[in-house]
């Protein structure tokens, strides 16, 4: 049986990551621990407090194997994609360290952040802008300049805003990462991937010390990272309208979360009591160990609204769905 070369150095990045990410996870607890990088997890009992900005380690990972890459598939498209990534990452850790509380700045800011992605954009990202779209020069520089930087932009921030959860945001990108490969193995599209096998390797890794019991977190570094991975991943293979269905329910999360502050805003222009729609980040861990939401205006909160739920079952549901929409996208065209 004949292995391509790429087909093999995406295997060997995927697992060298793994490894690397396994092997590191230890000294890097510990040292956010000693630093005092630690925030209180809110759905155990008591003070558990656990080391955050984990997704730091995932970023120096990536960048050890990016700078194996130029010994094994030496190529500018991977500094392009980790750049990007990187850049996304730093803006988290200002998020985390800055308390930015300025929503349109999160959330349109990161859109210049996704700019280079037009030097590495691939015959078959236009293709498939083109079964829609007439390709004129007005339509190329559109897709370059506006639609692909957008498209990582709003990847991201999903992917930042479906967390809150053990394992929840590792575990989704892990699933998310694996069928992007899959599928990539199954059109015939695996060149210069190999940075790209990186980052999953890297995130499932971290995913093993991050699910329930969770002894770190990725903080917002991490969630950005990855999730402008991932967008680039979905742009660069032209997957643009399978990534929609993959990330369906980040969609609907967002969506959700979009209504819930529309009408907390419109309750404050009124000055009627906001019930529901208030301000809330966290729900509460209950006696019996099911977790208490304030409100059902997000996916994960969903399910335990309406029926007694632990943190580690709403997780798995929230897994269900996206392998269920993963599977579904494998076979979407485009």
């Amino acid at each position: 049986m004949n292995i391509s070369p790429d087909a093999q150095d995406i295997v060997i990045f995927a697992l060298l990551s793994f490894v690397l990410t396994i092997v590191a996870l230890p000294e890097m607890i510990r040292i956010l621990k000693s630093s005092g990088m630690v925030v209180r997890d809110y759905y155990k009992a008591g003070e558990v407090c656990v080391p955050t900005n984990g997704g730091l380690l995932i970023g120096l990972v990536v960048l050890v194997m990016l700078s194996a890459s130029v010994i094994f598939c030496n190529s500018t498209i991977n500094f392009i994609i980790v750049y990007i990534a990187v850049m996304y990452a730093i803006f988290g850790i200002l998020d985390d360290h800055l308390r930015i509380r300025n929503r349109w700045l999160k959330i349109f800011f990161p859109y210049f952040l996704s700019y280079p992605i037009a030097l590495i954009l691939q015959p078959q990202a236009m293709g498939t802008i083109s079964h829609f779209f007439d390709t004129t020069p007005a339509t190329i520089i559109c897709f370059y300049y506006i639609i692909a930087p957008v498209y990582v932009m709003v990847v991201a921030n999903m992917v930042n805003m479906h967390s809150g959860f053990n394992g929840l945001q590792s575990g989704l990108s892990s699933i998310v990462l694996f069928f992007l490969l899959l599928k990539s193995f199954m059109v015939g599209r695996i060149e210069h991937l190999t940075i790209f096998a990186a980052f999953f390797g890297a995130n499932l890794a971290f995913w093993t010390r991050n699910r329930y019991l969770s002894s770190i977190f990725e903080g917002n570094t991490g969630a950005m990272l990855i999730g402008a991975a991932m967008g680039t991943f979905i742009v660069f293979q032209g997957f643009l309208i399978s990534g929609i269905v993959m990330l369906f329910p980040h969609t609907i999360n967002f969506l959700m979360y979009f209504y819930w502050r529309v009408r907390r805003k419109i309750c404050h222009r009124r000055g009627t009591p906001p019930g529901e729609y208030d301000s809330f980040k966290f729900g509460r861990l209950q006696d019996d160990g099911t977790i208490k939401v304030p409100n059902k205006l997000t996916l994960k909160w969903l399910p335990p609204y309406y029926y007694p739920m632990t943190e580690r079952e709403i997780v798995m549901i929230m897994y269900a769905l996206t392998a269920t929409t993963c599977a579904i996208a494998l076979y979407v065209p485009y």
